[in-house]
This record gives structure tokens, sequence and C-alpha cells, in this order.
């Protein structure tokens, strides 16, 4: 896994975790969808529901990172992760719920 995390701007928005789950064949290479996309998210909503991280999840279709993934961005703050995989899912939990902290703290 590969983290480029940025920090949070003041009233840049509610944090937000976006995963690449796409899964096209026309794309004729390597998609998110077909390198566990898909099987990320549905870990990462376990994740963040039992540690009640105040974040959204939510899927892209495509960020343009498809050799680089599975893809995800979180904002604010436009930070990415890339070549995520299901072992990768808890620290990727960390990293939303600092976000999320971080962003809470930012907005009283």
């Amino acid at each position: 896994m590969q983290a480029f995390i940025n920090p949070p701007t003041p009233s840049a928005g509610d944090p937000v975790l976006r995963i690449c789950t796409n899964d096209r064949d026309e794309m004729g290479g390597p998609v998110c969808g077909k390198r566990g996309g898909a099987e990320i998210k549905v870990e990462l909503e376990k994740g963040i529901e039992e540690r009640g991280i105040d974040i959204t999840i939510s899927t892209i279709n495509c960020m343009g990172y498809c050799s680089r993934g599975p893809a995800l961005m979180l904002d604010p703050g436009t930070s990415f992760i890339f070549q995520a995989g299901p072992e990768d899912v808890p620290e990727i939990l960390d990293i939303a719920e600092k976000l999320a902290a971080d962003t809470k703290a930012l907005d009283p």
C-alpha cells in the first residue's frame, strides 16, 4: 500500500472516503474493481460501522490510477491510497479515523 496523506483544511466539508470499484472490461487493462476494490469497500464499511467513524464511504468509477489500484481518495485534503489490499483495511481505517477527527476539530 502507498499512502499520500494531506491534512484537511478548515471548512472543507465533511470527510469522505472514495474507493474505485471500476470493473469494466472495455478498459483493456488493470482496473481497481478486478483488483479487489469492491471487496475492500465491504471491509471498510464494516470497520467504519464497528469503530463508529464519522466518515462517508462512496464508490467512484475511475480516478485514472488503474495501474496503481485499487485506488482510494480521502477528502478533505485530497489524500490518496494506492495498491490497497484487504490486509491494509485496518491501516486505512486508522487514516480515516484520524481524518474524521482532524476535520471535526477544524470545524467546531
